[in-house]
């Protein structure tokens, strides 16, 4: 039998090849890796964003919702808070975590400007019956180490009967 001497003449061009190969691939494998966390780190940061500017809107709403009842607001009182009467418990808010927790949403009423003539037409036919008293409200959600949010909404609540200008 003829033996087939082919050792010399190999030069590990296979291995060469191979390791190449190996390389790209993990080049792609690692990029590939980075960009989708780099995707989940974006996504939980919208996802933080967006349940804090709810919790934030959902404080403004909560606060409309008491205008004309007991909790009411917006009785013209020039009081920075008007809850801090309400004992914790009963606080109409309660369940928007008002006690400054992680995730508390702070609800604050201004008046910025009490018993002011509305703006309507100069020939109304209530232009001396009618005032005004303006408001604003500002809702804060903030999570720590994640998101924060500010809502702010102008409030006009119409007073029936002429106030002494």
């Amino acid at each position: 039998m003829r033996t087939i001497r082919t050792r010399s003449r190999q030069t590990g061009i296979a291995l060469v090849v191979a390791l190449l190969f190996l390389l790209v691939v993990t080049v792609i494998s690692v990029t590939a890796a980075n960009n989708s966390s780099i995707g989940l780190k974006m996504a939980a940061n919208m996802s933080d964003s967006y349940s804090s500017f709810q919790s934030a809107e959902a404080g403004v709403f909560g606060l409309l919702a008491l205008g004309n009842t007991a909790f009411d607001p917006f009785n013209g009182s020039d009081s920075l808070n008007p809850f801090a009467t309400v004992p914790v418990n009963d606080h109409p808010l309660r369940n928007l975590n008002l006690n400054g927790g992680a995730g508390a949403v702070d609800v604050d009423v201004f008046i910025t400007a009490g018993a002011t003539q509305c703006p309507r037409q100069a020939n109304g036919y209530s232009i001396e019956l009618v005032d005004c008293d303006y408001y604003r409200v500002a809702s804060e959600h903030q999570e720590p180490q994640k998101a924060r949010t500010k809502v702010e909404l102008g409030v006009v609540k119409t007073i029936i009967g002429s106030v002494a200008r």
